[in-house]
Protein backbone atom coordinates (compact mmCIF):
# COMPACT_ATOMS: atom_id res chain seq x y z
CA UNK A 1 0.00 0.00 0.00
CA UNK A 2 1.57 3.46 -0.70
CA UNK A 3 -0.04 6.80 1.03
CA UNK A 4 1.85 9.76 0.42
CA UNK A 5 0.84 13.17 2.06
CA UNK A 6 -1.74 13.61 4.81
CA UNK A 7 -4.92 15.29 2.74
CA UNK A 8 -8.68 16.33 3.10
CA UNK A 9 -11.71 17.87 1.67
CA UNK A 10 -15.13 18.36 2.82
CA UNK A 11 -18.10 18.76 0.14
CA UNK A 12 -21.19 20.33 1.20
CA UNK A 13 -24.51 19.78 -0.74
CA UNK A 14 -27.98 19.83 -0.37
CA UNK A 15 -30.04 17.44 2.13
CA UNK A 16 -32.41 15.55 -0.60
CA UNK A 17 -29.21 14.30 -2.40
CA UNK A 18 -28.89 10.46 -2.13
CA UNK A 19 -24.95 10.36 -3.15
CA UNK A 20 -21.66 10.48 -1.96
CA UNK A 21 -19.78 11.65 -4.90
CA UNK A 22 -16.56 13.46 -5.42
CA UNK A 23 -13.52 13.39 -8.71
CA UNK A 24 -10.62 10.70 -7.81
CA UNK A 25 -8.36 10.06 -10.43
CA UNK A 26 -7.17 6.59 -11.58
CA UNK A 27 -3.49 5.53 -12.84
CA UNK A 28 -1.06 2.32 -13.25
CA UNK A 29 0.54 1.77 -10.48
CA UNK A 30 3.79 3.10 -9.88
CA UNK A 31 6.75 2.73 -7.57
CA UNK A 32 6.89 6.43 -5.29
CA UNK A 33 10.43 5.54 -4.29
CA UNK A 34 11.68 5.35 -8.08
CA UNK A 35 9.75 7.18 -10.28
CA UNK A 36 10.42 11.03 -11.02
CA UNK A 37 7.04 11.68 -12.33
CA UNK A 38 3.68 10.61 -11.11
CA UNK A 39 1.91 9.26 -13.64
CA UNK A 40 -0.69 11.56 -15.21
CA UNK A 41 -4.58 10.17 -13.30
CA UNK A 42 -7.64 9.90 -15.18
CA UNK A 43 -9.81 11.92 -13.15
CA UNK A 44 -13.69 10.45 -12.92
CA UNK A 45 -16.85 10.98 -11.47
CA UNK A 46 -16.32 8.19 -8.38
CA UNK A 47 -19.37 7.43 -5.49
CA UNK A 48 -18.67 7.17 -1.92
CA UNK A 49 -20.30 3.60 -0.64
CA UNK A 50 -19.81 2.36 2.93
CA UNK A 51 -21.43 -0.89 2.19
CA UNK A 52 -19.19 -1.75 -0.68
CA UNK A 53 -16.34 -3.89 0.78
CA UNK A 54 -13.74 -2.90 -2.25
CA UNK A 55 -13.87 -0.38 -4.80
CA UNK A 56 -15.04 -1.24 -7.96
CA UNK A 57 -14.23 0.32 -11.55
CA UNK A 58 -17.07 0.18 -14.40
CA UNK A 59 -16.72 -2.56 -17.33
CA UNK A 60 -16.82 0.50 -19.85
CA UNK A 61 -14.19 3.02 -17.99
CA UNK A 62 -12.17 -0.08 -17.95
CA UNK A 63 -12.90 -0.98 -21.70
CA UNK A 64 -12.20 3.23 -22.63
CA UNK A 65 -9.13 2.79 -20.61
CA UNK A 66 -7.84 -0.41 -22.66
CA UNK A 67 -7.24 -1.96 -18.95
CA UNK A 68 -6.18 -5.32 -18.98
CA UNK A 69 -7.45 -7.45 -15.86
CA UNK A 70 -4.83 -9.09 -13.57
CA UNK A 71 -7.76 -12.40 -13.28
CA UNK A 72 -11.05 -12.85 -12.09
CA UNK A 73 -12.27 -13.05 -8.51
CA UNK A 74 -15.51 -14.13 -7.15
CA UNK A 75 -17.61 -10.96 -6.10
CA UNK A 76 -20.94 -10.79 -3.81
CA UNK A 77 -23.36 -8.34 -4.37
CA UNK A 78 -26.62 -6.94 -4.63
CA UNK A 79 -27.86 -9.24 -7.56
CA UNK A 80 -26.40 -12.50 -6.33
CA UNK A 81 -22.23 -13.73 -6.84
CA UNK A 82 -20.29 -13.19 -10.18
CA UNK A 83 -17.07 -13.37 -11.54
CA UNK A 84 -15.39 -10.10 -12.52
CA UNK A 85 -11.98 -8.81 -14.17
CA UNK A 86 -9.55 -7.11 -11.33
CA UNK A 87 -7.40 -4.48 -11.97
CA UNK A 88 -4.26 -3.24 -9.90
CA UNK A 89 -4.64 0.89 -10.17
CA UNK A 90 -3.45 3.69 -8.03
CA UNK A 91 -6.64 5.42 -6.95
CA UNK A 92 -5.71 9.51 -6.48
CA UNK A 93 -8.37 9.83 -3.91
CA UNK A 94 -7.07 13.67 -3.89
CA UNK A 95 -4.33 15.65 -5.63
CA UNK A 96 -1.52 14.55 -2.57
CA UNK A 97 -3.11 11.40 -1.99
CA UNK A 98 -3.30 8.20 -3.95
CA UNK A 99 -3.33 4.30 -2.78
CA UNK A 100 -2.32 1.16 -4.40
CA UNK A 101 -5.52 -0.77 -4.48
CA UNK A 102 -7.39 -3.76 -6.17
CA UNK A 103 -10.25 -2.32 -8.25
CA UNK A 104 -13.26 -5.32 -9.21
CA UNK A 105 -15.01 -4.31 -12.64
CA UNK A 106 -18.86 -3.79 -12.23
CA UNK A 107 -21.93 -2.77 -14.88
CA UNK A 108 -22.73 0.64 -14.97
CA UNK A 109 -25.89 1.19 -12.59
CA UNK A 110 -26.20 4.91 -13.44
CA UNK A 111 -24.28 7.93 -15.09
CA UNK A 112 -23.45 9.19 -12.32
CA UNK A 113 -19.44 7.70 -11.47
CA UNK A 114 -17.67 5.11 -13.36
CA UNK A 115 -15.45 4.17 -9.90
CA UNK A 116 -16.90 2.93 -6.35
CA UNK A 117 -14.80 3.77 -3.28
CA UNK A 118 -15.53 1.37 -1.28
CA UNK A 119 -14.15 0.46 2.51
CA UNK A 120 -11.06 -1.11 1.35
CA UNK A 121 -10.16 2.79 1.23
CA UNK A 122 -12.73 4.31 3.50
CA UNK A 123 -11.34 2.51 6.59
CA UNK A 124 -7.84 4.42 6.13
CA UNK A 125 -9.28 7.70 6.92
CA UNK A 126 -11.71 9.57 8.93
CA UNK A 127 -15.19 9.72 7.56
CA UNK A 128 -17.92 12.26 8.90
CA UNK A 129 -21.00 12.83 7.52
CA UNK A 130 -23.04 15.63 9.28
CA UNK A 131 -26.92 17.18 8.27
CA UNK A 132 -27.85 20.66 9.40
CA UNK A 133 -30.21 23.40 8.24
CA UNK A 134 -31.11 21.57 4.98
CA UNK A 135 -27.07 20.83 3.95
CA UNK A 136 -25.48 17.88 4.31
CA UNK A 137 -21.58 17.89 5.09
CA UNK A 138 -19.56 14.95 3.70
CA UNK A 139 -15.59 15.08 5.24
CA UNK A 140 -12.73 12.91 4.73
CA UNK A 141 -9.20 12.87 5.76
CA UNK A 142 -5.95 10.36 4.78
CA UNK A 143 -4.33 8.73 6.60
CA UNK A 144 -6.91 8.26 9.92
CA UNK A 145 -5.57 11.06 12.19
CA UNK A 146 -8.05 11.21 15.18
CA UNK A 147 -11.38 9.16 16.50
CA UNK A 148 -14.59 10.90 15.79
CA UNK A 149 -16.77 10.19 18.69
CA UNK A 150 -20.02 12.52 18.55
CA UNK A 151 -21.24 11.04 22.18
CA UNK A 152 -18.27 12.62 24.09
CA UNK A 153 -19.62 15.72 22.43
CA UNK A 154 -18.37 19.30 20.41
Amino acid sequence: MLILISDSFTIKTRKNELFLTTSVGISTPFDVAHIKRIPKPYWTAALWDTGATHCSITASLAKELDLVPATKVRVEHAKGVSYENLYFLTLHVTKKYYIEIELTECQSVSNNFEIIVGMNVISHGDFALTSKNGIVTFSFRLPSSAQIDFTKGD
